[in-house]
């Protein structure tokens, strides 16, 4: 049994099943502040697990994290977001609601690195979230593993936004963006405002509940 566990752990396979219990340990959740897609997950994103939300541009997926980011820091959470393309803007994200006094920006120099950035910040502990944003997701030989591990330790939630999945079986959870709508406040004779927008979220993958479902969620940022 323990040689079995210890394979298990080396391969990454961070699951909700103990060996040798009776009972799974309860999985903790990172509420993501948008009632319809808490609902879908049980609660919120997986602790100390890994999440991906994928999606093209202009689909919504930088906004998405930021209300996910925003809705931890409300809750007194320290994160943490991994920016190698030195995309975050800090205006909007103090716009989206994320508490910049609890937010780490670290802008790696390359993709590379900010993998190995994402692992240290997870290894380290206290963050409530870690959020790599990356377009092309290539971890390395040994990544994702490292990464699934360190998460497992600390309990952290890591969330990669990108353009596709790309950590297969390493992630707990995968979220897929599709077309969005695009809705504007005014009429005839009145200023006409962005009010927000209407993003398509499937859920592609989960091992901590039923895949294949599909909401839309409404989010105030792009």
């Amino acid at each position: 049994m323990p040689t079995a566990a210890a394979l298990l752990d080396r391969i990454g396979r961070p699951g909700d099943l103990s060996l040798g219990t009776a009972r799974p340990e309860p999985l903790g959740r990172l509420p993501t502040g948008l009632a319809v897609l808490d609902e879908a997950l049980g609660g919120g994103l997986p602790r100390g697990r890994i999440a991906e939300l994928a999606g093209a541009p202009s689909t919504g997926r930088t906004g998405l994290a930021c209300a996910i980011a925003a809705a931890a820091t409300r809750a007194g959470e320290t994160i943490a977001w991994v920016d190698p393309q030195d995309a975050l803007e800090p205006e909007a994200a103090a716009a989206a609601g994320i508490a910049l006094a609890r937010l780490l920006w670290v802008r790696p120099r390359s993709v590379s690195d900010a993998f190995r950035a994402a692992e240290i910040l997870l290894g380290a502990g206290g963050f409530g979230l870690v959020v790599l944003d990356v377009d092309a997701p290539r971890a390395g030989a040994g990544g994702w593993p490292r990464l699934a591990r360190a998460a497992e330790r600390t309990r952290s939630t890591l969330l990669v936004v990108a353009l596709r999945r790309a950590a297969g079986t390493f992630a707990a959870l995968g979220l897929e963006l599709g077309a969005r709508r695009v809705r504007w406040s005014g009429g005839p004779g009145r200023l006409v405002l962005l009010e927000g927008i209407d993003a398509r979220v499937t859920v592609a993958r989960s091992r901590i509940g039923r895949p294949g479902q599909a909401l839309v969620v409404r989010q105030a940022c792009a």
